[in-house]
């Protein structure tokens, strides 16, 4: 007991005390039973989110979607096997029978052949108007005026074999016979 119930004037001490053990009792009763102020609990499952509902339906419309054109390739397949069981490639659409130009562009072709034809023949009929042999002809000129000119005298060339144009003029013999 606290001091400040005993220094209060009571009528009767025993109703007193067993008043107050009641009252500490039910005190004690009341503590036990007390519930949390504060939630300390895990927050409450979102089942939106567990359950994704949007998804399940485009996934449902998808899987309903392909049993469609399943079942749509299935009755193509079996009534080729039922009727023709062979390959189909045959259009019998009038937009693909004929063809409207088709006469005029053979004609086209068959006129841009000719004019190929002719053309040919006048290139392979034209005499040429370079001279093969004149060029042989400058060439030894411009050699033997070559000769004439060069202080070092080009080696003679054995058949129709070429030189470089530095061993022609004689600078590849003068540094390949310097001693290293």
């Amino acid at each position: 007991m606290d001091r400040g119930r005993k220094a209060m004037p009571v009528q009767n001490k025993a109703c007193m005390t067993r008043h107050i053990q009641r009252c500490e009792e039910r005190h004690q009763q009341k503590l036990r039973d007390m519930k949390s102020s504060i939630d300390n609990k895990c927050p409450r499952a979102a089942t939106h989110l567990k359950t994704k509902a949007k998804k399940n339906a485009l996934m449902e419309d998808m899987f309903a979607q392909i049993e469609t054109e399943n079942r749509l390739l299935l009755e193509k397949m079996s009534h080729i096997m039922r009727f023709k069981g062979g390959i189909d490639c045959t259009n019998d659409s009038i937009r693909y029978s004929h063809s409207l130009s088709k006469e005029r562009r053979k004609r086209e072709l068959q006129r841009i052949t000719k004019e190929n034809q002719k053309i040919l023949r006048r290139i392979q009929d034209a005499s040429p108007t370079y001279n093969h042999m004149r060029w042989e002809e400058e060439a030894k000129r411009n050699h033997d005026i070559l000769q004439n000119i060069c202080e070092f005298k080009p080696q003679p060339v054995h058949g129709r074999e070429q030189q470089d144009e530095d061993s022609i003029f004689g600078y590849m013999e003068f540094y390949e016979s310097i001693p290293e």
